[in-house]
């Protein structure tokens, strides 16, 4: 398959939404936690989280374009100043995929989706009980993309809450123990399979480098 340019508006909606968004990767899959001024909570499954950086610790949220009336999730990240982050593992895949059902506006994810909402003393949003790796976010600020109207939010990292036993010793969480879960296109699953851990190469480390090219590359061509 080889597509260019224009070939891809000519393709079915759905299965050019599918492509692209597969094409780039398994991504975490994520229930975002938020809540509303009446305290009416929502919850709401996302593939589009990313690390803006460690010092500050900022985190990026991409979301639809607003609509009317406004996305739930964006509207209370907005009123209320903070949100999280759950991660989706097997155990609630399919309790998490059902969040992308369009409920009314006065019914909560949680309670209808089977999941628990875990609060923090002074902290507004919920967070999923289920979900063995959370993070709690303040809200900074969104702006829209030009391009298409997408909405990036950015957050300022608050909470995190993950078992000691999951954080490798150089900090890395290993999403392998987590059972944490991937997703590719809209509706694809994928579980996480630990490869390798591979060290980092400094800038004295030139014949190091060559060498590990030069290995794997005779590897591949052999």
């Amino acid at each position: 398959m080889h597509i260019s340019n224009n070939s891809f508006e000519e393709l079915d909606l759905r299965f050019r939404s599918n492509l692209i968004n597969s094409i780039v990767g398994i991504k975490q899959a994520s229930l975002v936690g938020t809540i509303n001024s009446n305290n009416l909570t929502n919850l709401a499954i996302f593939s589009s989280v990313v690390h803006l950086g460690s010092n500050p610790a900022l985190i990026g949220l991409f979301t639809r374009p607003i609509t009317t009336p406004p996305k739930q999730t964006l509207n209370n990240i907005i009123s209320e100043g903070s949100f999280t982050i759950n991660h989706v593992n097997k155990n609630i895949i399919s309790r998490s995929h059902c969040t992308a059902f369009k409920f009314s506006a006065n019914e909560s994810e949680f309670a209808e989706c089977g999941l628990t909402e875990k609060f923090i003393e002074n902290f507004r949003a919920p967070f999923v009980k289920e979900s063995q790796a959370s993070i709690g976010l303040n809200y900074i600020r969104h702006f829209d993309i030009k391009e298409n109207g997408v909405i990036m939010i950015i957050g300022s990292l608050s909470h995190l809450i993950v078992n000691d036993d999951h954080v490798q010793k150089n900090g890395e969480v290993d999403m392998m123990l987590l059972d944490s879960i991937g997703v590719a296109g809209n509706n694809t699953y994928y579980e996480f399979l630990k490869h390798k851990s591979l060290n980092y190469i400094a800038s004295n480390q030139r014949v190091l480098l060559n060498k590990i090219v030069k290995e794997e590359k005779s590897k591949s061509d052999s």
